[in-house]
């Protein structure tokens, strides 16, 4: 019997009525998801249905979410009577092909762990990625992932307008985010009629980095809906910040592009239907015009057109239901650690409730406006929780970090960093704050991260310039007090090149070339940097582009690596390697540091080079490959040279150090950077079944050659082999 994917909105809204009927019917183990999601999805293309013979009975669908570049399995069901006949394979093996077509990295499904579906998601290559509690008690459930093969981009022969591109593309970086909505919205709000998603889109509306409005039309399109005088609706309508509506010169030419391009198909409407039409057409000029950020709408019609408006005027189109997915948390760290500086403590913890006074004198006191102290110590929202770190010596604070993902961003944190500069501390203040604002972002994803420093923290932002940030104008040479970095946690290879290069043109403005780039390429040529069309090219080397990326890094054809061995209790602090069970004691200042120091025998360094990647190899209890890292210097040095310049960026003590000189009293050393743990650790027998271990069998330092190093991260990272 053949079998047919439908996936073209007119074509599935038939199903509806069935694919909701099947997912009540089975909501232990799909979930629940609101009446008005599943209509939302079809609109949008998110929601398929597999159909067989010419009857086009029902088999099964797949109910998808999108936020790029990661695509999110929500529901998939087959009808009893066609399982096992490989109709979930074609819709996911469909949903495969759709995320590589569209540059999306990932695709992501959550499975309770003891249901045999686990097996069915394993079978198509999924990794679980980490398990958290279920609704129900002692329920366990998997988070699924699957890296996509993304093909080229080149040769596609899909140009954008110049014109249209230079009109609406670029966004400056530090933006407040604003979103127009839909008067649905407000109904939907009003009248309590979906599953409190526009509730939650209203209350962000109250968060500082995020900012909702109304269009002109909005009091309008209600004036004609309303049968009464009074109405308190409409009342609260007109009262809502409003966006300026554009003169009938630019309106008017929006509006009949937008017609023309985008909404001509069909028979010409009338009456009321053609009234809405031209009201929608108006909502979306003005935020057009506005350069708003995005609109927040239920309507089918616009829903299904979100693609071409994003594409062509830069304009994201966002169902209530975008918004209100919660981010997943990535960087749980310990709530509670002490390291030691030199002779003093420094403790590093969560904020509680307990420090709000004397975090807001300290803020104060180094001149932070009653705003930014307001923006610093907020909350977020459930959804959207910020993280506050306080650091201290003794009773006196030093440091403040909070960190918050931009609402409905995705790809986008705000780090506010405060630092005493007058402790004597300051440098692993500085260092610590920074290095957890680098690793804000989601695995395999690149992030912008806009750093807010108060004006005359020199230390603070002399730092972070070295560890990649810059101007908000990435093509600028000129520096400012607002800061900007993208980041990426993980690696760059032929594979994710074509998603890469997409989401940071998009963050920066800047393109990179079609084709990924040969090591020896970007050695003697380095990165070439493509700005705006009036901006000629910017070529930066290898070691400045991953600065800039970090602690990401480009795994080039033709570049190799070196794997080094760490021992016991030395692995754990220098890498930072999580503990079954947590140390109470303190930790050495490495852990603070961005830029850490290993010891190793005279003779192995010639293998390590400023630019080099290393591959940690934990020996002793673990026996794995556990992370990856940059050289930033190596060479030989006297014990006492290492002793006063290195020693507190490693884990070593002043003996150990000694003990491991030569008769020369000389030890070789290098220094290293963008320190990223593996997200799978590679044991021992799997590095030699990969032939990644030679004749020193992991006793001391060895070359660890290209293919050798893109098997290595293909398992640890993720990746799938192109």
């Amino acid at each position: 019997m053949t079998e047919t994917i439908l996936d073209a909105p007119a074509e599935v809204i038939g199903y509806l009525g069935q694919v909701r009927r099947l997912a009540d019917a089975n909501r232990d183990v799909l979930g629940f998801l609101s009446a008005t999601a599943y209509e939302e999805a079809a609109m949008k293309g998110c929601l398929w249905v597999a159909v067989a013979g010419t009857a086009k009975k029902l088999r099964g669908y797949l109910f998808f979410g999108v936020r790029f570049p990661r695509l999110r399995v929500y529901q998939v069901y087959v009808c009893p009577e066609f399982r096992s006949s490989g109709t979930a394979r074609t819709l996911i093996e469909r949903l495969k092909s759709h995320g590589a077509d569209h540059d999306y990295l990932t695709i992501t499904a959550r499975v309770a762990s003891e249901l045999p579906a686990n097996r069915f998601w394993q079978g198509l290559g999924f990794h679980v990625i980490g398990r958290s509690p279920g609704g129900k008690k002692g329920r366990t459930i998997n988070r699924y992932a699957l890296a996509l093969n993304v093909p080229s981009l080149f040769g596609r022969g899909q140009p954008v307008a110049e014109a249209t591109e230079q009109r609406f593309h670029v966004r400056p970086v530090l933006e407040t985010r604003s979103y127009v909505i839909d008067l649905n919205v407000l109904f939907d709000a009003i009248r309590d009629r979906d599953e409190g998603e526009a509730v939650h889109i209203l209350s962000m509306g109250f968060d500082s980095d995020m900012r909702l409005a109304v269009t002109a039309e909005f009091a309008r399109e209600l004036e004609r809906h309303s049968r009464q005088s009074s109405d308190p609706v409409l009342k609260l309508a007109r009262a809502l910040p409003t966006i300026p509506e554009p003169g009938h010169e630019i309106l008017n030419p929006l509006v009949e592009g937008l017609r023309r391009e985008l909404f001509s198909t069909g028979s010409p409407k009338t009456g009321r239907r053609a009234a809405n039409d031209a009201s929608d057409l108006n909502h979306l000029a003005s935020c057009i015009h506005h350069r708003v950020y995005g609109f927040i709408t239920r309507d089918g019609a616009i829903l299904q057109r979100a693609e071409e408006l994003h594409e062509k005027y830069n304009l994201r189109i966002i169902s209530p239901a975008d918004l209100c997915e919660p981010l997943e948390d990535v960087n749980a760290r310990r709530e509670r650690m002490t390291a030691i500086v030199g002779q003093q403590e420094i403790e590093i913890a969560t904020f509680g409730e307990s420090d709000r006074r004397d975090v807001e004198r300290f803020l104060g006191g180094v001149g932070t406006s009653p705003g930014e102290v307001s923006a610093c110590l907020s909350p977020g929202t459930t959804r959207f929780p910020t993280t506050i770190s306080v650091m201290r010596t003794g009773q006196r604070i030093v440091g403040i970090g909070s960190w918050a993902a931009r609402p409905g961003g995705g790809r986008e944190s705000v780090a506010r960093l405060y630092v005493d500069e007058d402790s004597q501390c300051v440098d692993r203040v500085v260092d610590h704050l920074l290095e957890h604002s680098i690793n804000l972002g989601k695995f395999g994803q690149l992030t912008r991260l806009d750093l807010k420093i108060r004006p005359g923290q020199v230390k603070l932002r002399d730092v972070a310039i070295k560890r990649g940030f810059c101007s908000p104008n990435f093509s600028s040479g000129r520096t400012s007090e607002a800061l900007s970095k993208v980041s990426m946690k993980g690696v760059v290879t032929d594979s994710n090149w074509q998603s890469f290069k997409s989401t940071f043109r998009e963050a920066t403005g800047l393109e990179l070339s079609s084709e990924f780039p040969r090591y020896d390429d970007v050695i003697n040529t380095g990165v070439v940097l493509d700005a705006e069309k009036t901006v000629s090219s910017l070529t930066v080397s290898l070691f400045e582009f991953e600065t800039l990326i970090s602690p990401g890094a480009l795994i080039c054809p033709g570049r190799n690596a070196v794997m080094v061995p760490v021992q016991g209790r030395y692995a754990r602090q220098l890498l930072s390697l999580a503990e079954d069970q947590p140390s109470f004691l303190a930790e050495p200042e490495a852990v603070l540091r961005l830029e850490r120091a290993y010891f190793l025998a005279a003779g192995r360094h010639h293998l390590l080079s400023r630019g080099t990647l290393v591959v940690f190899y934990a020996s002793r209890e673990r026996h794995e490959a556990v992370a990856m890292a940059r050289v930033t210097f190596s060479g030989t040095l006297t014990k006492k040279q290492a002793v006063l310049n290195l020693s507190r960026q490693g884990v070593l003590t002043e003996r150990e150090i000694e003990q491991r000189s030569n008769q020369q009293d000389e030890i070789a050393t290098f220094t290293f950077d963008s320190l990223i743990l593996f997200r799978n650790a590679i044991p021992y027998r799997e590095l030699r079944r990969l032939g990644c271990i030679g004749g020193a069998n992991l006793v001391t330092a060895q070359k660890l050659r290209y293919d050798k190093l893109r098997l290595v991260v293909e398992r640890a990272f993720e990746l799938e082999r192109s």
